[in-house]
């Protein structure tokens, strides 16, 4: 798996996704498994609805997205859970040529959860997408230990702000610099 972790707020990653799209037009579909296929896509990452903001108290947690070339198709996965419900999962798993975007952010105005750019495909457009992305985020973003950290979460770190994994995470988990 090759993956990406950055602090960043929306004013830190719309130049990132805008970059990326740039080299040649994407579509952010959102991942998870629903009780319908009724699946919300954007053609652009300023379309995320709350951009910048996690939407839960753990990175890990929050809202991810299936980015892919606009003309790339997303396949949706069918399972039935054991009490006979339908199910309707959207991940990597039948979606090889694309990665996956958790762009996380702001949680409680106090803390900023670590964001993520990954793929577990070798497919050659999976591994293109990454490095869109990779040298959007090393031309906008500042290397903090193992992070990649935008301005504006850079700011609040210096600031006494926690960037960490959760919320709820001892502050041995926090983010530190001695800049």
């Amino acid at each position: 798996m090759r993956h990406i972790l950055f602090f960043a707020l929306k004013e830190d990653i719309l130049p990132v996704l805008e970059a990326a799209e740039r080299v040649g037009p994407l579509k952010y579909v959102r991942m998870g498994n629903f009780l319908t296929p009724d699946f919300k896509e954007v053609s652009h990452g300023a379309e995320i609805p709350d951009l910048g903001k996690a939407t839960m108290e753990t990175a890990s947690g929050s809202e991810s997205y299936l980015v892919t070339e606009h003309e790339v198709a997303v396949h949706v996965r069918h399972i039935t859970t054991p009490a006979g419900v339908k199910r309707y999962l959207l991940d990597q798993l039948f979606n090889p040529d694309t990665v996956t975007f958790t762009p996380a952010g702001i949680w409680n105005d106090d803390v900023v959860l670590h964001g993520r750019v990954a793929t577990v495909s070798d497919s050659p457009i999976a591994q293109e997408l990454m490095k869109r992305f990779s040298k959007a985020i090393r031309k906008h973003f500042t290397k903090v230990n193992a992070f990649w950290v935008g301005r504006e979460a850079l700011a609040l770190l210096k600031a006494g702000k926690r960037l960490t994994i959760s919320a709820k995470s001892p502050r041995d988990f926090d983010l530190t610099t001695a800049l």
